[in-house]
């Protein structure tokens, strides 16, 4: 496994995700955090710590706020200000719970934040959510997708699917759609780039040891829900400007207009980790360093000495 570590002002990701708290009020079955999640010793992100790196960048990044449950940090709309501030542009993953609430979510898109990811692997069905998140959560994720079309907040989409869940996707793509026009919300990928995406299962941490689907199963998965050819929605792996062997990036039209797809493979290489050796999506570690994403949380799993960490140095 490769895994390096890099000074802020070093750093070469268009990516970096923070983890802000490594709490949260689920008990999903698929999560890459495995025996870190509710840890009471790991502490939330320092937001000065956090404002110092940001602001040593060279570049404008894409700054991801994740979990556990980012929601759960009392200070996320302080950290989303820092980050929109510093020049950045912030975004962040969510189970959803906390945005049910209009207040709430008003108060993220005041801070700053325009652009989010919410997970919704029971799409419309309770009894999913129950198996993929360990709760009955469907009035919780669909106030929250209303309140982001409400105030305005770009939403991509995440569904982790496996045979259990496939039968959710046309309903919840149908839902999306109605619930964006309920509020005038048209797509457009130049404008209001609504993204459905699909994934597979990460065999990283805690994972459902069902079935983890390639990445052309999935597409084959989302041509049959949207009457696409296979070969039309793998022709695009460019991702961000990044050439990319495990996802891509397609589009289709809905009655709001043209909405962006994008799949993603996450099974794992030899080394346990998936998306290795990714040069797009790197993460903020716990010494306020930069390293490549899944590498950092594959080695914190099987930790390595210190000495063996230095830039491009294997582990």
């Amino acid at each position: 496994m490769q895994y390096y570590e890099l000074e802020p002002e070093d750093n070469t990701f268009k990516t970096i995700s923070i983890q802000t708290t490594y709490q949260c009020q689920l008990a999903c079955s698929n999560c890459y955090l495995g025996d870190m999640l509710n840890d009471p010793n790991i502490p939330d992100v320092h937001a000065e710590r956090f404002a110092d790196a940001i602001n040593r960048l060279p570049s404008r990044c894409d700054i991801r706020f994740i979990g556990a449950e980012p929601t759960l940090n009392k200070n996320l709309p302080t950290l989303i200000k820092i980050a929109r501030k510093a020049g950045h542009r912030p975004s962040l993953l969510t189970n959803g719970i906390k945005l049910r609430q209009g207040s709430y979510t008003k108060k993220l898109k005041d801070a700053g934040l325009n652009m989010l990811g919410l997970s919704m692997n029971g799409g419309l069905d309770d009894t999913l959510y129950k198996l993929f998140d360990g709760g009955k959560y469907a009035k919780h994720k669909t106030a929250a997708l209303d309140n982001c079309f409400k105030y305005n907040i770009l939403p991509h989409i995440n569904v982790i699917v496996d045979p259990n869940n496939i039968q959710i996707l046309k309903p919840l793509l149908d839902f999306i759609v109605d619930t964006a026009l309920k509020h005038n919300r048209k797509f457009s990928p130049f404008r209001f780039p609504v993204a459905y995406r699909i994934k597979s299962i990460g065999q990283m941490g805690n994972y459902m040891k069902t079935k983890s689907f390639s990445l052309k199963e999935l597409a084959e998965i989302m041509a049959n829900v949207l009457n696409l050819e296979v070969n039309d929605i793998l022709e695009n792996n460019v991702v961000d400007g990044f050439v990319e062997d495990n996802a891509v990036l397609y589009k289709f039209q809905t009655r709001a207009g043209t909405m962006l797809g994008k799949l993603t493979d996450w099974n794992v290489d030899d080394d346990g980790v998936p998306d290795s050796g990714s040069s797009r999506r790197g993460i903020l570690t716990d010494n306020y360093k930069i390293a490549p994403f899944f590498e950092y949380y594959q080695r914190q799993q099987t930790p390595c000495h210190p000495d063996q960490i230095s830039k491009k140095s294997k582990v």
